[in-house]
């Protein structure tokens, strides 16, 4: 293989060497007139302190930027192409099948050009050919930019024969080496990442805008290295990957043992991040090529696919009987599934996430996490690592060897996350407790307000302007919200609860109300009574019955409500882990 470059191809080539060649291809006269209107008569002055030089007549090279130029430089060298093409050269060249017409003894990409010759001989037949050529053009061959690369089939392995082109080359911006490990790509892959990442950690943004950066500029960096390497996936996913999250693990302030590269993949609707890992984006693009190759319009191509086909090769199998779009939706959804499962399969950073895919509707945890992104950066840390089961409580201290004990201070029980925040049984934190589920409850009461009808009066276990006492409805029982009607009373029953009871706080407070028709009072004992529950997660995801809504006649939560609901959780949530 012999790599040949040309010094300033586009400006040397001559003016009369593109008029032949125009008439070479049987171009109209109209077509050239344009050309000579264009390049006749062509120049340029010099200003110099002021002064205009004499005009300067350019009689060689194309016009930069104009969209015609490449396809009049490829123009002057097509002749030469074919002659290559005729059978006398072709035979010289590289024999890729076992079929006649699969050889190939040239290839041209604008001004580079590649030589692929079956021996030291034709190689070199066709590099005086190439040169004899370039004097005809009065073109110049740029010596310290040609490269060549010999192999010889010795002892059943290629072994590199003079000349030797050492341990790798660069052309058309790929990088070349003689084993095919891409030492030299994954060493400079690693390099630009590394300094990338380090570029984004040490930026003076919230840790969530550090995570759209790393999400969106990030892949578009590295979109040509996916490409054109076939990285292994022990590479991508044990070195790429593992960088990556490293670095997430520092923004986010994560303790080195959790799981972040499964978390970080799964989709947002299951309470990941849903940035596809390195390994995920190469095997897209990997299908993509090997689509290309599979429908190109050149037969040669097309062969070249069939004979690297395998069916153990997943990319491959993908496209054996589907389109390239089904296969792509095919391949996305099967590498979701692949993080999700692991990720949710976790038995510690996991178990909320499972109640939460199940209780929540993915619109709320899309707000949910919409929420999160305006808030500052140690309040979305927290709420991060609070999801995940990674706040630094006496529980998680003792597993990480950094405490001896895993009792909580104020009543003696293991405190986990979800002791702290919804379950520990002190007499601060009950109170704690209560002032979260009343700010709430407050914020509820207030939106619906404004929303009842003429005929319709809010019961509420708060002083809340516009709404009454909810003694005043029950006897003996005080559930948070009532709407009453001449018809009917609507009773909403909010639970502020850890996410992993959601399910579990639904059914009790379901159950625990089931008799309330039998504790009305005797101003209201012929109205019917319906049962409703809403929950507000210790984070703030939002769970409320759409069937409360519909009988009381009021609108479905908007999202404004539901990221302050979100946000005003939250808040209160870190403030009793503070207190803890």
């Amino acid at each position: 293989m012999v790599l040949l470059d040309l010094r300033n191809a586009f400006g040397e080539v001559q003016h009369n060497l593109i008029r032949s060649s125009l008439r070479y291809h049987h171009v109209p006269e109209s077509i050239i007139r344009v050309f000579n209107s264009i390049y006749s008569d062509f120049g340029v002055t010099v200003s110099s302190g002021g002064l205009l030089t004499d005009k300067i007549l350019v009689k060689r090279g194309v016009l930069q930027g104009d969209p015609c130029s490449p396809l009049l430089f490829n123009l002057c060298f097509n002749s030469l192409m074919r002659l290559l093409e005729s059978p006398e050269y072709k035979q010289m060249g590289y024999f890729w099948g076992r079929q006649e017409h699969q050889q190939c003894s040239w290839l041209q990409y604008a001004d580079d050009a590649l030589i692929m010759a079956n021996s030291l001989s034709a190689a070199q037949c066709l590099v005086k050919l190439f040169e004899a050529g370039c004097n005809w053009a009065k073109l110049d061959i740029r010596l310290d930019k040609c490269l060549s690369f010999g192999a010889v089939l010795s002892g059943g392995k290629f072994q590199q024969i003079l000349p030797n082109i050492g341990l790798h080359f660069k052309y058309l911006g790929r990088i070349f080496d003689f084993k095919s490990l891409n030492s030299e790509p994954k060493k400079e892959f690693q390099s630009k990442l590394e300094k990338i990442l380090a570029k984004i950690s040490s930026l003076k943004v919230r840790s969530q805008t550090k995570l759209k950066i790393f999400s969106r500029y990030v892949p578009s960096q590295f979109s040509f290295e996916l490409k054109i390497y076939n990285f292994t996936d022990a590479f991508l996913s044990g070195v790429v990957d593992r960088m990556c999250t490293m670095s997430i693990k520092e923004w986010l302030e994560f303790p080195h043992s959790s799981c972040v590269t499964e978390w970080a993949s799964t989709p947002i609707n299951y309470c990941g991040l849903g940035i596809p890992t390195f390994a995920q984006r190469a095997a897209r693009m990997k299908l993509t090529k090997r689509h290309l190759l599979q429908k190109s319009k050149n037969q040669e191509i097309r062969e070249l696919w069939a004979a690297s086909k395998g069916s153990n090769i997943q990319v491959d199998s993908l496209l054996d009987n589907r389109d390239q779009k089904k296969a792509g939706a095919f391949l996305r959804s099967q590498q979701a599934k692949e993080s999700t499962d692991h990720f949710l399969s976790l038995p510690a950073q996991g178990i909320m996430a499972r109640t939460v895919k199940d209780a929540v509707l993915p619109k709320n945890i899309q707000l949910w996490k919409q929420a999160l992104d305006s808030l500052s950066t140690y309040d979305h840390n927290f709420a991060r690592k609070a999801m995940m089961s990674q706040l630094p409580t006496l529980h998680n201290l003792k597993i990480w060897n950094c405490s001896s004990t895993n009792q909580c201070p104020r009543c003696g029980e293991d405190q986990t996350n979800k002791h702290v925040l919804s379950n520990c049984g002190s007499r601060d934190a009950l109170v704690r407790y209560t002032d979260r589920h009343n700010h709430i409850l407050e914020i509820i009461a207030k939106w619906i307000v404004p929303q009842l009808k003429p005929n319709q009066t809010l019961y509420c276990d708060l002083s809340v302007p516009g709404a009454r006492s909810v003694c005043d409805l029950f006897n003996g029982v005080r559930p948070d919200l009532a709407i009453v009607s001449p018809v009917k009373i609507v009773v909403g029953e909010l639970t502020i609860c850890h996410e992993t009871n959601l399910i579990k706080s639904r059914d009790y407070k379901l159950h625990k109300y089931s008799n309330i028709e039998a504790s009305r009072s005797s101003e209201f004992c012929r109205r019917p009574v319906k049962v409703h529950t809403i929950e507000v997660s210790t984070l703030g995801f939002v769970v409320a019955e759409p069937d409360f809504f519909k009988s009381a006649g009021l609108s479905l939560f908007d999202h404004r409500i539901i990221k302050e609901l979100a946000t005003t959780a939250l808040s209160l949530s870190k403030s009793i882990y503070h207190n803890r």
